[in-house]
């Protein structure tokens, strides 16, 4: 041992420094949240982007789906990369399988934790504070727009379903336009319409340096399916995903959509 190294000691009235692993205002699994959330991103489906459900990858590629997902793909090619994908290769991953279902397990107990405050309450008699128990993101921004009494999500926004909706019902799509403020169109909009290019609504969720402030009028289709509609995107009338209808719900933001 050295002979002048100083042993590190810490005096009895000197607070002991908060562990890297226990951020401070954040509560002890903070961290373990966090790694959690960069796990889910990774075991995400590479077609509908959510978690991923029996997944089995095409044989030829890296790429994984759920086994639903690619129901339409099997013995054609990958729908990502359009590497060939042979019937005899698709088999569902089991390994991958078991730590997603961990993943959900660890998921509910951190939740579960998270949840401690609904027990704080009770002990010291006053309510907590909702908001270090609130999801972030989608749910504190829906919040706060609803406690300024600003408009909803899909204000002025004007939503047709064409075709067949397997993954998402489309009668729950249109329950999420209603209660988010956006209207339903019974028929398809037409972009070469002058009634169509002249209405004058705005969506008030746009933001204001992208086209799509311009567009209030949006075709939806059944991104999973094997039926790919022909492109509209055209003033006013776009044509969007299905998952980039839900994608917008559960961020509460009017995502981009790709040219």
């Amino acid at each position: 041992m050295p002979g002048n190294r100083q042993p590190r000691v810490r005096s009895g009235n000197e607070p002991r420094r908060a562990s890297a692993m226990e951020p401070e205002g954040r509560g002890a699994w903070a961290h373990s949240r966090a790694a959690l959330d960069r796990l889910e991103k990774l075991l995400c489906c590479s077609r509908c982007t959510n978690i991923l459900r029996e997944p089995v990858c095409l044989g030829g590629c890296e790429h994984i789906f759920c086994s639903n997902c690619v129901s339409d793909c099997v013995g054609t090619a990958c729908p990502v990369c359009y590497t060939p994908a042979w019937i005899q290769d698709v088999k569902i991953n089991r390994q991958l399988d078991s730590m997603i279902q961990l993943c959900s397990k660890l998921r509910n107990l951190l939740h579960e934790d998270k949840l401690s405050g609904v027990k704080a309450c009770l002990q010291r008699k006053t309510c907590e504070q909702e908001e270090k128990y609130e999801i972030p993101e989608g749910p504190q921004r829906s919040r706060l727009n609803k406690e300024q009494l600003l408009p909803k999500l899909f204000d002025g926004c004007y939503f047709y379903f064409g075709g067949t909706f397997k993954h998402h019902p489309k009668d729950n799509l249109v329950k999420l336009v209603t209660a988010a403020g956006g209207q339903v169109l019974s028929r398809k909009p037409k972009p070469d319409s002058d009634v169509t290019q002249t209405i004058n609504t705005v969506a008030y969720h746009a933001k204001a340096d992208s086209d799509q402030r311009f567009c209030t009028q949006y075709i939806i289709y059944e991104d999973l399916s094997s039926h790919r509609p022909e492109r509209v995107r055209q003033g006013k009338v776009w044509m969007a995903p299905s998952s980039w209808f839900i994608n917008c719900v559960m961020s509460f933001e009017l995502l981009p959509l790709d040219s």
